[in-house]
């Protein structure tokens, strides 16, 4: 069996969707032929956690080193990680945030490049005691490219950099002067270039790397995507509508018009009001939905449980009628919410506010969405409306288009390209 060294600095106990995509990798990636070893970092400064991901991930070594990063020096003397029954949710703080606008501007690409020493020790190490056919990093943080390019560079290891977000101009990286996006744009094009193959989780990102002298038949695009293994056998009954957002509510997946379509609903329609309730799953970063909610005066229809770990949200997702997924985005937006590979796979219908077009080319292909623009609360109402009176002649899944998204089959893609190499 062929080895595979994975370089991943995002990785459970780590909770939240960014955690996903590697872990799938490493689990189904035996059945092709590679068996990972996953070297990421101590479990300290996570916003939020999940052990119960480690469970599946059993016979996979998993090698943790320091960072000096200052995120982790901030609470490397915090209590240690809860047992595994139990998650721990922190919000950024807003000595944190300051902290961490301070670390964009004088840490490129990102704070997490302070890993390289302690990772560098520890791979060398590493290579003195055994040998590997392959490197595979992912991204963000994106400074983990930059360690496996030096790595690379050393070593003659065929390395495969997966981008499972945008880097240079994109637009969750921080870049507070014109000198950070010319330097981002100038490290971007010296991974892409000596990277042996490139993946992408969407298309426009995929572009974009082309757009950075990448050649195009080195880039892959393999999306993120479901493990069936993970969704629950059963469902609880609920007497109302309940409309789920599963997944942290951020500045992307503001859902204020949400709330105001449902504030509309309970003026226009009231017994249909009487039906619905909305159910958000995940971490508020934004500190904003309790109050909106007050503002609107909806506490009674709308439940905030907080973070969860992945089964919990799986379970809470398939106990709902119908589901809510909001992604907005600047005009150079390219991504796809991780969460909506997972609401194809429940067959539940999927009401959508989007102006990334990545995301709403997805949905409308899959026949399982209705989409709304992303301002328009009367139009949100109005679909809100319809789907809990059962108004959806649009809700067509196309079960061939989503299985494709299984991570079983994703993985052998994965491993396709490795073999390539």
């Amino acid at each position: 069996m062929k080895k595979l060294l994975m370089l991943c600095y995002y990785f459970p106990p780590l909770g939240m969707g960014g955690v996903q995509r590697p872990a799938k990798f490493a689990k189904y990636l035996q059945l092709y032929g590679w068996q990972p070893t996953v070297v990421t970092v101590e479990p300290i400064a996570y916003w939020a956690q999940d052990p119960e991901l480690l469970r599946e991930l059993n016979s996979i070594r998993i090698i943790r080193t320091e960072s000096y990063d200052p995120q982790r020096l901030w609470q490397k003397y915090r209590p240690a990680i809860p047992s595994a029954s139990v998650v721990r949710v922190e919000a950024p703080s807003s000595a944190r945030r300051v902290l961490e606008q301070t670390m964009a501007f004088w840490l490129m690409p990102d704070s997490k490049i302070l890993w390289k020493r302690p990772l560098l020790a520890r791979i060398q190490r590493l290579l003195q005691e055994e040998s590997f056919d392959a490197l595979y990093t992912t991204s963000p943080p994106h400074s983990v490219h930059l360690i496996g390019r030096r790595i690379a560079r050393r070593t003659g290891l065929k390395w495969v950099a997966d981008f499972r977000d945008s880097w240079a101009g994109g637009v969750v990286v921080r870049e507070p002067t014109r000198v950070h996006r010319r330097w981002n744009r100038w490290l971007q094009r010296a991974v892409l270039k000596q990277a042996d193959a490139v993946l992408t989780v969407s298309q426009g990102i995929a572009d974009q790397l082309k757009d950075s002298f990448a050649r195009s038949e080195k880039i892959h695009l393999i999306p993120n995507g479901f493990d069936p293994e993970d969704f629950p056998s059963s469902q609880a009954a609920d007497p109302f509508f309940t409309f789920c957002h599963c997944g942290s509510i951020t500045r992307f997946s503001d859902p204020r018009v949400v709330l105001q379509a449902l504030e509309r609903i309970r003026r226009k329609t009231p017994a249909v009001y009487e039906r619905i309730r909305l159910l958000f799953v995940g971490l508020d970063v934004t500190g904003k939905l309790s109050q909106q909610v007050a503002d609107l005066g909806l506490a009674d229809h709308v439940c905030h449980c907080g973070y969860q770990n992945h089964r919990e949200a799986l379970q809470r997702l398939m106990n709902s009628q119908a589901l809510l997924l909001v992604a907005r985005g600047a005009d150079n937006a390219h991504f796809i919410p991780g969460k909506t590979w997972e609401y194809l796979a429940s067959g539940k219908p999927i009401l959508a506010l989007t102006d990334v077009p990545d995301t709403a080319d997805v949905l409308l292909k899959s026949g399982a969405a209705r989409l709304c623009a992303p301002d328009d609360p009367v139009e949100c109402a109005e679909a809100m409306s319809a789907l809990a009176q059962n108004q959806h002649s649009w809700f067509k899944p196309q079960n061939d288009f989503i299985n494709r998204y299984n991570r079983r089959r994703q993985t052998e893609q994965l491993a396709a390209v490795l073999d390539a190499l």
